[in-house]
């Protein structure tokens, strides 16, 4: 029901097998997409190409049919995006996070912490200016 992303940077890390995975040139490029993906504004623009049953679900592909462009890194908003991107794995990495805890409530969690951000405001901005919403 929400798009999620993370950079992982261990090469011998496995990916269950529901997730998608892509590289990325560089880890600005990476911080960029997760800046734009873990926003909430764009699960909203993603929602009406979403299957549907009791609630939304199954994001799948069909996140790849918002114009998201590629990193550039000569674009001032793409670079902010990337720090933003930083600056906010920083401070999830930094939650005291129990890993016995149920993982909805974790996400739940990470998704708190994303909207109570300092960030919050300029990330849905510029996001919703890149997607041209």
């Amino acid at each position: 029901m929400h798009v999620v992303a993370a950079l992982v940077d261990d090469p011998s890390m496995i990916m269950e097998h529901k997730l998608y995975w892509g590289t990325v040139a560089s880890r600005e490029e990476g911080m960029y997409l997760c800046a734009i993906l873990n926003t909430p504004v764009t699960t909203e623009l993603v929602r009406p190409f979403m299957s549907y049953g009791k609630d939304e679900r199954d994001i799948d592909k069909s996140l790849w049919n918002l114009p998201i462009p590629l990193y550039d890194a000569g674009n001032p908003k793409h670079r902010r995006l990337a720090e933003l991107g930083e600056a906010e794995t920083a401070r999830i990495a930094a939650l005291d996070l129990d890993e016995s805890t149920y993982f909805v409530r974790l996400r739940q969690s990470v998704r708190q912490a994303l909207a109570q951000s300092p960030h919050a405001e300029e990330l849905d901005t510029l996001v919703g200016e890149l997607l041209d919403q």
